[in-house]
């Protein structure tokens, strides 16, 4: 697939349907080094993302972070969106604070 892809590669974090989970699995960092040696495009990670540690953390191994499912659902408890805001605004602060050398 690597071969016939343009643009990102998506990579799924976890097996199964996507939404919000508790921890990342603990072999992402080897899955993604595997995916790398077959792909040059960027590597962008979802699936499962629901926290900035999280978010934090898959952002030491891929070129992006995709958030989703916790959007969605802190958008469907909150009709003024200021949790929205405020989880993106968490999301923001922990990725600019990762030192450049920590980043992909």
């Amino acid at each position: 697939m690597a071969e016939r892809s343009w643009g990102f590669i998506y990579l799924v974090s976890v097996t199964g349907v996507t939404g919000v989970r508790e921890k990342l699995p603990a072999n992402l960092k080897e899955f993604v080094a595997r995916v790398r040696k077959v792909a040059s495009q960027p590597v962008c990670i979802g699936f499962g993302i629901s926290t900035p540690e999280q978010a934090r953390q898959v952002a030491r191994i891929s070129d992006e972070v995709i958030v989703g499912s916790r959007i969605i659902q802190l958008m469907e408890t909150d009709d003024s969106l200021l949790s929205v805001g405020n989880f993106i605004k968490g999301l923001r602060h922990v990725l600019d604070e990762l030192p450049e050398e920590e980043k992909r």
